[in-house]
């Protein structure tokens, strides 16, 4: 049961605040561009997400422990340990890590790219066909500008004068 078992229940709940972690961190770095948005959450999310094993070892032989965990946290551990042997299995491990992340975000953005330049495609008829309605709505508008010119100035002096008139105000 996944209850009873702390270690699957552990690894599930790291994995829920990594994709939480990734989450909020991919909303953060929206100021970039989007190919590097993704190479950068795609590093962070392969750093946190491969895991590696690590040994501890305590004063009394007995008390020591081999696990697993992130290779992050294995290349920590073996960092402060001054495990030479940990820290290169971790080391290798979280560079793996990051590589197929990076090569997970290079992919996202490959398939995202397609879309956007599908997207910009099918706007770019659109806008035409907006910009020659505009241009024939002009020479409307310049028709009528025409037309209004050609007015007694008596009218326009009128429209004028009901224009500029203030109600009063209580």
């Amino acid at each position: 049961m996944l209850i009873s078992d702390s270690l699957p229940q552990m690894w599930l709940i790291y994995f829920g605040l990594a994709v939480v972690v990734v989450f909020t961190g991919y909303m953060a770095v929206r100021i970039l561009p989007r190919f590097m948005r993704w190479l950068v959450v795609g590093g962070v999310t392969g750093m946190i997400a491969v895991p590696a094993g690590f040994h501890v070892t305590a004063t009394v032989p007995a008390d020591s422990y081999s696990g697993t965990a992130p290779a992050i946290v294995a290349f920590a551990i073996s960092l402060i340990q001054k495990d030479g042997g940990g820290v290169a299995s971790s080391f290798a491990m979280l560079v793996l890590g990051i590589g197929l992340g990076l090569a997970a975000g290079l992919g996202i953005w490959w398939l995202g790219r397609g879309r956007e330049q599908r997207r910009r495609e099918a706007q770019r008829p659109s806008r035409r066909a907006a910009h020659d309605d505009e241009g024939q709505e002009g020479a409307v508008d310049n028709g009528l500008r025409a037309e209004s010119r050609d007015a007694p100035a008596r009218t326009a002096a009128a429209r004028r004068t009901a224009r500029d008139r203030q109600e009063p105000s209580l």
